[in-house]
């Protein structure tokens, strides 16, 4: 996506517009410099500013593990959106979405299977779904859906490995590297996306932001397994993640994992899906509560989604749409009853 920058020619067009001489304004637009207007290429992914050609690459997202016996997990830092919701037996799971193309990710793992509410949110991007197996029902959801699919436990094996230190299933991975050379193999490399973006914003200037050391906080189940703090940090304008009261690191170079923007969504009590195996069903579609935590704010929002390809969205109490700062996402599923904490 390009937008354009440089409005002085507009100002000028106006300014001029006052004077009722033609020689004047002959004048007048004599001494203006003529100012051209720019094509600014931003990302659709999380509205970074970036080279033309790299704004609308076709995503990949990748589901992740977050057993507290796989941490640090390796990737996540570079992911431009995190879904983060409970997978089975109070644990969660994400889903990060990459461009790999701008990346150089190494390591990108542990890779789990699919849950069906997922694919909702992978239904806003239309993007490459790497996942090693999955439940029944989100595996008929792939298959009518029609999903862009990259099946590590089946014929896209070799996009992955095993990583022989740790046991299975708890050990499969997967790079940029491969992650674009999938894209490619599917005839998707050189495919603009076509996605709905969120809106996004710049960054607000450092008087204008909120303490430092404010922490967003809540609790995905009992225990400190899968517990989340958010520090703000207010010289970088960017929240740290803490996990079970330690910070929570990226394998691939141990720096902790920041976001931009912290974003909480309240949905209704999660039901067993029927299998007898403790899997969870949660619906994301509709409309409920959410949080918005950007430059050091909590704004009180409310979430729509009408259907599977179409944007959950996140509105402020006058009904706008909720604009995000360039940068990192995470979004955490949670129920409507669990707290939320922000001091």
């Amino acid at each position: 996506m390009a937008i354009f920058v440089g409005t002085a020619k507009t100002e000028i067009s106006s300014t001029l517009d006052n004077f009722s001489s033609p020689a004047v304004t002959n004048a007048v637009r004599d001494e203006i410099p003529t100012v051209e207007e720019k094509a600014v290429f931003i990302r659709l992914l999380d509205g970074v500013v970036t080279q033309e050609g790299n704004e609308d690459h076709w995503p990949v997202a990748v589901m992740i593990e977050n057993l507290p016996s796989v941490r640090p997990q390796a990737g996540l830092g570079d992911a431009s959106v995190v879904y983060e919701a409970l997978a089975e037996g109070g644990a969660t799971r994400f889903m990060a979405v990459f461009d790999p193309q701008v990346l150089t990710t190494p390591t990108v793992g542990p890779v789990r299977s699919s849950r069906p509410y997922y694919l909702e949110w992978l239904g806003e991007y239309d993007g490459l779904y790497a996942h090693a197996g999955g439940s029944p029902k989100a595996l008929t959801v792939i298959r009518e859906a029609n999903v862009h699919d990259l099946e590590a436990l089946g014929r896209d094996g070799k996009y992955f490995w095993r990583n022989t230190s740790r046991s299975a299933p708890h050990n499969l991975y997967t790079s940029a590297e491969k992650l674009v050379l999938a894209l490619r193999d599917k005839g998707l490399v050189d495919t603009e996306a076509s996605y709905v973006p969120w809106k996004f914003e710049d960054e607000a200037l450092i008087d204008e932001r909120g303490i430092d050391g404010t922490t967003l906080t809540f609790n995905f189940s009992y225990g400190l397994s899968y517990k989340v703090d958010w520090v703000y940090d207010r010289t970088n304008n960017s929240y740290r993640r803490f996990n079970a009261d330690q910070p929570h690191t990226d394998e691939n170079n141990g720096r902790q994992l920041e976001a931009k923007n912290v974003i909480v969504q309240l949905v209704q009590e999660p039901e067993l899906d029927g299998t007898g195996k403790g899997r969870l069903d949660i619906y994301v579609g509709g409309t409920g509560d959410a949080w918005v935590a950007h430059d050091g704010q909590l704004i009180k929002a409310t979430w729509k989604k009408e259907s599977r390809t179409d944007r959950t969205k996140f509105y402020d109490t006058g009904g706008l749409e909720i604009p995000l700062v360039r940068g990192t996402t995470w979004v955490h599923v949670i129920t409507k009853t669990q707290d939320v904490l922000y001091e």
